[in-house]
């Protein structure tokens, strides 16, 4: 019963969102189907440990002071609700690198992500402004996007975002798309003089255009 979702969005990382422009949010394809049962513990688990296994990759290391992550309600693309726990996360970290080997450590981690299962669908090299990668896959379907801090700092900024989970031992609850608003009809205004006449049910008769009237 997975709903076409998106969530709601609090101040998030520069590059977070990006990804999410990337991304549409935290979308999934079908309204109420089945959607994919994890706890959030299990859901941070995993999503750190793609992390750390990235930033091995690129031989580096998380700075455990930089972590920013969020667990959000999901809500559809229509602004459906639910009251059935459903979630998602956003965990974003620093990982300290010089920024000379900003190009190299891209293509590593293009090559691991393609290994894993993942489709890339940006990737830019270039100085800290423009390396861009974006990916999606894996067995559970998580978002990676990589950028860079600006100077003077030597880091890169790896982000996971995932699709909405519902917790384990839940009931997933069928989703409607709320009402559209009723909409006024547009009924034409009579001018003052005409809706006088009407009112009296006498003929309107127009003033002739005197000295001081413009036409």
């Amino acid at each position: 019963m997975r709903i076409h979702m998106k969530c709601r969005r609090t101040a998030l990382p520069v590059l977070t969102l990006l990804a999410l422009l990337a991304t549409g949010g935290c979308m999934t394809d079908g309204k109420n189907d089945p959607l994919p049962v994890k706890s959030q513990q299990k859901t941070e688990y995993e999503v750190r440990a793609l992390i750390d296994l990235l930033a091995e990759e690129i031989g580096s290391e998380v700075d455990a002071k930089s972590v920013d992550k969020e667990f959000r309600d999901c809500i559809g693309k229509n602004n459906e609700t639910a009251n059935d726990g459903r979630f998602d996360l956003d965990y974003t970290v620093q990982t300290l690198l010089p920024r000379a080997q900003y190009n190299t450590a891209l293509g590593k981690l293009k090559k691991r992500l393609e290994a894993e299962g993942y489709k890339v669908s940006a990737y830019r090299e270039g100085d800290w402004r423009h390396i861009l990668l974006y990916a999606k896959g894996g067995d559970a379907n998580f978002f990676v996007s990589v950028g860079a801090m600006k100077p003077p700092y030597d880091r890169m900024i790896l982000s996971v975002t995932t699709p909405c989970f519902l917790p384990p031992g839940t009931k997933q609850e069928e989703v409607s798309a709320p009402l559209p608003r009723p909409q006024r009809e547009s009924v034409p205004v009579a001018a003052p003089a005409v809706a006088e006449a009407q009112a009296q049910e006498r003929p309107v008769v127009q003033r002739p255009a005197g000295p001081g009237d413009f036409g």
